[in-house]
């Protein structure tokens, strides 16, 4: 190159690392940090750069697409016990793996299922997204009803919120089709009880096959208006009440009673491959420690789950939750006492030669004070005293602007006002809004946060220790005095101050909170309580395919044989779980097993 001359590419390089200059931040990168050179890259320019503008020369791992969690693939075993075949082999009987035998069963097809925990039909917690269908129409959230949602923004809204990552055709066939496969889904239990509205008493649980359907935040709080709310999160969402297991449980006997076998206690650990097509399972029996091979005539679905309990792959894909110290809420255990979603369909598939997203989505909410007023958007303090969000944003959104700041705590401070206050939030995925005499529904066990909340319930977490113990004072001096970890207290005090004038004022200055949504601090007395890093429900990182649950190569050409369902299908969501609608991982679960199912049976 004429050295006076600078190339297009030398020109851009020097911009931006003279931005870079400029912005404060080029010091610590250009200091020691300059890209070293490799044999593999000796043909490249002399600038570094390749002719894409890309760098030829990167340090880590996740760069050069070293997948360093997965470890080579295990070799075909000799020990086998036995040797089995049916049209469908399904590794997971989780809601997707559940649904997918039903329905393939149903079509006449034979089901195996392999299933490495001691029972069928497994599953936690029970928050359902659900358009549309027949069940929501006794709620006015039918297709062309007054309270019906719109698949379409919702979609929008979850490709918006996850920068525009996903599969939106993954996502609108969901939306436009999962509410008649719900209706399918419940009618495995026909004794199931279904609530009016959000406040009727439920059944009492006596038995682990009692369950009832709850609907959520309906009727919506008085004078709500979704269209005016800038983070929507829309409300026709359901709850079973304990769990969904008493109803994936019915589903599984539907399957069963139509042929399916699960064999429990069982590890897929590699597909068999006939040149390009998958047309099998190797399986480690727990009990013999020997294996079955499992052939499949039409295909093998991948439905066991996530990868929050791998330790390596929650690193690789989503390190904010090791830097944050963010622990998993789930503890289900394997027949062997480990702890399950592990990632093992993930890699069997990438072996086979599937293709994974490249962002996980970490299901991490801020769920605020779960026996009382949960995540309500008073104002939030740090330890230092200082403000540091608009707090009128989603449980997700929260959490975000928590792991940003100092000890990754806050104090949360509302006042004596708070039971005329809360109805004027918006309802949303750990959101109280109603307050009430009694405790409202009856028999309600939902593990989650409560949309109501007595009026005695702040007074009596006052006299409880714990992790939902709320803190009093009779005045903003005493409360800040109370509360341990604060490291300023006269900060504390100016910032509520300040956050009372700008109530008054009728406009958050600061940081944009609505109006409507600031309430100052001033009716003694007045209460606080802790928050902080909260723990991950699922860590969603899947493999790539298509509407029909086939899954791709690295070219985006379909693996013959091969299909995935459930946690384990990509691009639902990246970046963030996002809680547009309460339950939404639960439906697509539901909702592309089936769809799995039936395509697999008919050979699709």
């Amino acid at each position: 190159m004429n050295k006076e001359q600078i190339s297009r590419r030398r020109f851009l390089k020097g911009a931006g690392l003279s931005a870079l200059a400029a912005s404060g931040l080029g010091a610590g990168l250009l200091s020691g940090c300059a890209p070293r050179a490799n044999e593999a890259n000796a043909g490249a320019s002399d600038d570094g750069l390749a002719e894409t503008g890309q760098p030829t020369s990167v340090g880590d791992a996740q760069a050069k697409g070293d997948l360093t969690w997965l470890g080579p693939e295990p070799a075909d075993p000799e020990n086998i016990e036995e040797e089995l075949t049916a049209d469908v082999v399904i590794v997971g009987c989780g809601t997707a793996g559940t649904c997918a035998a039903r329905a393939a069963a149903e079509d006449g097809a034979s089901i195996i299922v392999v299933e490495k925990a001691d029972h069928a039909a497994v599953c936690r917690s029970g928050q359902w997204a659900v358009i549309g269908g027949e069940t929501n129409k006794r709620w006015e959230r039918g297709a062309g009803q007054a309270n019906y949602v719109d698949p379409d923004e919702v979609v929008e809204a979850v490709m918006t919120e996850c920068q525009y990552y996903p599969n939106r055709t993954l996502l609108s066939k969901w939306a436009h089709n999962n509410g008649e496969v719900f209706d399918w889904f419940i009618a495995a239990k026909p004794d199931l009880f279904i609530s009016a509205k959000s406040t009727d008493p439920l059944p009492a649980v006596t038995s682990e096959e009692d369950c009832s359907l709850w609907v959520r935040h309906y009727p919506a709080p008085e004078n709500f208006d979704l269209s005016k709310e800038r983070v929507k999160e829309f409300q026709s969402s359901v709850s079973f009440n304990p769990s969904q297991q008493p109803v994936l449980a019915a589903n599984w006997k539907r399957a069963e009673e139509a042929g399916a076998i699960c064999y429990t206690g069982h590890f897929a650990e590699k597909l068999i491959k006939e040149g390009n097509r998958v047309t099998g399972v190797f399986v480690r029996n727990a009990e013999t420690g020997a294996y079955k091979k499992i052939m499949a005539n039409n295909g093998v679905l991948l439905a066991g789950g996530d990868i929050s309990n791998n330790l390596e792959m929650n690193a690789y894909y989503a390190p904010d939750l090791v830097l944050n110290g963010i622990q998993n809420m789930w503890s289900d255990m394997d027949v062997e006492g480990n702890f399950t979603n592990t990632g093992d369909c993930e890699k069997m598939g990438v072996w086979a030669g599937g293709k994974l997203q490249q962002k996980a989505a970490p299901m991490v909410h801020y769920m605020g004070a779960m026996s009382t007023i949960g995540a309500a958007p008073y104002l939030s303090l740090t330890l230092t005293g200082k403000r540091f969000t608009n707090e009128d944003i989603s449980a997700l959104q929260f959490q975000s602007a928590a792991e940003r700041i100092p000890g990754k705590a806050f104090y949360t401070i509302f006042d004596a006002k708070w039971p005329e206050q809360l109805q004027a939030f918006q309802p949303r995925f750990a959101s109280t809004n109603y307050v009430v005499d009694t405790p409202t529904p009856e028999n309600l066990l939902i593990n989650d946060v409560h949309p109501y909340v007595t009026r005695d319930a702040i007074e009596k977490a006052c006299k409880e220790e714990g992790p939902f113990s709320i803190v009093k004072g009779e005045t903003i001096d005493e409360l800040l005095s109370k509360l341990e970890g604060l490291t300023d207290a006269a900060a504390a005090k100016a910032s509520i101050e300040r956050y009372n004038e700008l109530a008054h004022s009728g406009k958050d200055l600061d940081f944009g909170k609505p109006a409507s949504r600031m309430f100052p601090i001033e009716n003694g007395p007045f209460y606080a309580f802790q928050g902080g890093m909260n723990v991950n429900l699922a860590t969603l990182m899947g493999l790539i395919g298509d509407e029909d649950c086939h899954v791709f190569d690295e070219n985006d050409e379909i693996i013959p044989g091969l299909y995935i369902a459930g946690n384990t299908q990509g691009e639902r969501f990246s970046v963030n779980y996002i809680p547009t609608m309460s339950g939404m991982s639960h439906s697509l679960c539901m909702y592309y097993g089936y769809v799995a199912g039936k395509n697999m049976a008919r050979g699709i």
